[in-house]
C-alpha cells in the first residue's frame, strides 16, 4: 500500500522501493502475536513495569496467558496467577529481557511448556520463538502445571537466572516437574529450593538437556518424585554442576531417585546426594 501512490513530480528510485517495501506494515505487527499474550503483550521494543499488581484470570491461544514479553519486562512485588497458555508460559513467556522480583508466579498452566514461565518455544506449524534473558529473584514459582516440559519454569536456548526463589509444587507431565531446560539453554541456579515438585515422566526437581549448562549453588532438591528416571534430576546430553547443594529425599518410579545421568556430565562439589529412593537400582 505505501508504493501505490507517487509523490507528484517524483518518482521513487529502486533503493527506495527496496527500503518501503523491507517494512514491515502496522497490519502485520498487530497479526504476528494475535495468540498470545491474553493479559498483556508487549511488543519488540516495547517496556513495560509492574509494581504492587495483579494478573490472572487470562487465557492466551498462544503464548503467554499472563504476560507474553517479546520487549523489555519487570516485575516487582507483583502476583501473576491462575492464567492459561495454549502453548507456553501460562503465567509469562519470554522472548526478550524479563526480570521478576519478590513477586510470586503461582497456579498458572500450559499445554506444552512452562507453566509457570516459559523462555522461548518451538513449534512444529508455526515459526520458533526464539529465547531471551530472563532474571528471577526472591520469588515463588509455585503450583503451576504443564502437560508437556517445565512445570514451574522451563528455558530453551535461552539465559535464565535464579536466585534466593523457591520453585515448589509444580507439576509437568513429561519431564521437569520443577525445571527444565534444553537446546543450549544456560541456567543459573543459586540459593535455590527446588521441592515438592512432580512429574509422570523424567526429572521431578529438574530435567537439562540436549546442550543445556546449568550450574547449582547453594540450593537444594529435595522431596521431588518421577514417574520414570530422575527424581530429583534428569540430565541426558547436557552438563550440570552443583555446588555446596544438597540433593535428597527424592523419588524415582524406575530408577535414579537422586541423579539419572546419561551420555551428560555432572560435576559435584561439597553437595550431599543422601535418602533418595527408586524402585529399581541405583537409588
Amino acid at each position: 500500500p505505501l508504493l501505490q501512490a507517487e509523490p507528484k513530480g517524483a518518482a521513487l528510485d529502486t533503493a527506495q522501493a527496496a527500503k518501503l517495501k523491507s517494512q514491515p506494515s502496522a497490519s502485520l505487527l498487530l497479526e504476528r502475536n494475535v495468540n498470545d499474550g491474553a493479559g498483556v503483550l508487549v511488543q519488540e521494543g516495547g517496556t513495560a513495569e509492574f509494581e504492587k499488581t495483579y494478573i490472572e484470570h487470562n487465557q492466551a491461544g498462544g503464548v503467554g496467558g499472563g504476560i507474553a514479553n517479546f520487549g523489555k519486562t519487570s516485575l516487582f512485588h507483583t502476583t501473576v496467577a491462575d492464567n492459561h497458555a495454549f502453548f507456553y508460559g501460562g503465567g509469562i513467556f519470554n522472548a526478550g529481557i524479563l526480570k521478576v522480583a519478590e513477586s510470586t508466579v503461582k497456579n498458572n498452566d500450559a499445554v506444552i511448556g512452562g507453566g509457570g514461565i516459559a523462555n522461548g518455544a518451538e513449534f512444529i506449524f508455526r515459526p520458533d520463538i526464539e529465547a531471551g534473558t530472563v532474571w528471577v529473584e526472591k520469588t515463588e514459582i509455585t503450583s503451576n502445571e504443564v502437560v508437556g516440559f517445565g512445570g514451574g519454569l522451563l528455558d530453551i536456548g535461552g539465559d535464565t537466572t535464579v536466585k534466593q526463589s523457591k520453585i515448589t509444587d509444580n507439576t509437568a507431565g513429561l519431564a521437569g516437574g520443577g525445571v527444565a531446560a534444553a537446546l543450549r539453554s544456560n541456567l543459573d541456579l543459586k540459593e535455590v529450593k527446588i521441592a515438592d515438585n512432580d512429574t509422570l515422566g523424567v526429572g521431578g526437581g529438574m530435567a537439562l538437556a540436549l546442550g543445556a549448562i546449568a550450574n547449582v549453588e547453594k540450593s537444594a532438591v529435595n522431596d521431588n518424585k518421577a514417574g520414570l528416571f530422575g527424581g530429583g534430576v534428569f540430565n541426558a546430553l547436557a552438563a550440570v554442576t552443583f555446588r555446596d547443594s544438597e540433593i535428597s529425599g527424592n523419588w524415582a518410579g524406575i530408577s535414579g531417585g537422586g541423579i539419572f545421568n546419561v551420555l551428560g556430565r555432572v560435576d559435584l562439589y561439597s553437595t550431599k546426594v543422601s535418602h533418595n529412593r527408586s524402585t529399581f537400582e541405583p537409588g
